[in-house]
């Protein structure tokens, strides 16, 4: 049985450029989602030399409007 999993594309708000990728399994919890998408946050912010709040993440198969 294939695992289902949430793709995540990382955003410079700014720029509007797609900074990184990042697929998590569709049962995890929300908490660790959470976690996890935030700690990938904080790595790009610190190798683009961002501000965190400068970088969103969204479900790449439903952007937000």
């Amino acid at each position: 049985m294939e695992q289902k999993e949430i793709h995540y594309q990382f955003v410079n708000s700014e720029t509007g450029n797609v900074l990184a990728y990042l697929s998590l399994p569709a049962n995890i919890g929300d908490e660790e989602r959470q976690a996890k998408l935030e700690e990938k946050r904080d790595e790009l912010a610190i190798a683009h030399g961002l501000y965190t709040e400068l970088i969103y993440w969204q479900d790449q198969d439903h952007p937000s409007q």
